[in-house]
């Protein structure tokens, strides 16, 4: 049986299995009765190009739980890395993003420090995803240098 240590400690994915854990909360909050997009300011810009809250939680979620389902099976069953890597980027994205709804408003009406720091939160989650990609991405080619050794 798969083991929470294994899976996320001892094998390195813990900023994986955090990240997807923060985009299914952000879409949970996000899928709550009421209007975040519009109560919130970073979120306005989001309502600006057409998105409610609905339109973000919905593919948000999906990232997450595929992200989520593609760590356990990478864990339980066999090495997945490329799902790994194509969830990390994506997460990036997201995160990214977001932090661009909360910055780019301060830009253009003056810096506030709050959206700024808010905006810079998320663009450090998007950082630390990207690195998540990277290593994915060295699980790659350990994966297509023992296939090769197997064959």
């Amino acid at each position: 049986m798969l083991t929470f240590k294994a899976n996320v400690l001892e094998e390195g994915r813990a900023a994986e299995w955090q990240s997807a854990a923060l985009l299914l909360t952000f879409a949970l909050i996000l899928a709550v009765p009421g209007e975040t997009t519009t109560s919130t300011a970073g979120f306005r810009t989001f309502v600006r190009l057409g998105l409610d809250d609905a339109a973000l939680s919905a593919p948000v979620a999906l990232v997450a739980l595929s992200r989520m389902t593609a760590l356990y099976v990478n864990g339980a069953w066999r090495r997945s890395p490329i799902v790994r890597m194509v969830g990390s980027i994506v997460g990036a994205s997201i995160f990214a993003m977001i932090g661009m709804a909360f910055v780019w408003p301060a830009l253009e009406n003056g810096l506030s420090v709050s959206a700024l720091s808010t905006g810079g939160i998320y663009f450090t989650l998007a950082f630390f995803d990207a690195l998540s990609a990277y290593r994915s991405g060295a699980d790659v080619r350990m994966v297509q240098q023992l296939s090769c050794r197997t064959r």
